[in-house]
């Protein structure tokens, strides 16, 4: 009896420390997506396929500028080139309330509101909500649920109040680039609703993610995101990040 009694007083006392363990290793895996280890900025071509239920495709094409600030949001300019019917759509993403769609063809910017952040992205299986650059910290606690020998197993739970769609989130974390390699993200009910499968590559001294896909699991479709021609530190004006720049028309 007293040797049960020692085994669950030890369970108990290790339950905090992975609590705590997990909230650290997304504040590193933070560091590297938005903070002091990311690049000061990203150029870069952004090819995007969307494939439908019954295997059917569709291919864009956009060049993204992002800058690096790691004392609030990173900014994104995406702008469409490819093909004719979206070229000129341009996206900007300032914080996690402050992203703006321009569409040429009304010569109009039209603020994301709150509520329509769960739409699909442009068709694709993104929504605006996942093509944020805000990070999980701000929204979510992390719990470590295991440690493999090249990864790491997090359970991301949403904080009271938090707005974001996800009630839930587990990752895993790749030990070499401390980046998420998969993610499942669940809805408040506790469904499953989305897989996101990521590449990243090492470019200087930078991890980069350079791959990823978005599974809708309902749904059956999925989306790639594929980054091209990238280019960092490259000194990047803060006026690209301006609405101004997101009706300039597409080179």
């Amino acid at each position: 009896m007293r040797r049960l009694i020692t085994v669950l007083i030890s369970l108990l006392m290790v339950i905090p420390t992975l609590a705590a363990d997990g909230n650290k290793v997304l504040k590193m895996v933070e560091e590297r997506l938005i903070g002091k280890l990311a690049p000061r900025d990203t150029h870069a071509i952004m090819l995007m396929s969307i494939v439908d239920p019954k295997g059917g495709k569709k291919f864009r094409e956009m060049e993204v500028w992002e800058k690096n600030n790691p004392q609030g949001d990173d900014w994104r300019v995406m702008k469409f080139r490819k093909p004719a019917d979206v070229r000129g759509v341009g996206f900007l993403v300032l914080s996690d309330d402050q992203m703006y769609l321009y569409l040429p063809e009304f010569h109009r910017i039209r603020r994301i509101a709150s509520h329509t952040k769960k739409e699909s992205f442009m068709g694709s299986d993104f929504s605006y909500d996942d093509m944020g650059t805000s990070g999980f910290s701000r929204y979510y606690n992390a719990k470590l649920l295991e440690e493999k020998p090249h990864q790491y197993v997090l359970l991301l739970t949403l904080k009271p109040g938090a707005r974001k769609p996800y009630g839930k989130i587990k990752m895993w974390v790749s030990k070499e680039s401390m980046l998420p390699v998969r993610m499942e993200l669940y809805s408040k009910s506790g469904e499953l609703v989305k897989i996101s499968e990521q590449k990243a590559k090492k470019i200087g001294k930078y991890w980069i993610p350079v791959k990823i896909k978005m599974t809708s699991v309902k749904k059956g479709s999925y989306t790639v995101l594929e980054m091209k021609n990238i280019k960092l530190d490259q000194g990047i004006s803060k006026r690209i990040f301006t609405k101004r720049f997101l009706k300039r028309r597409v080179k």
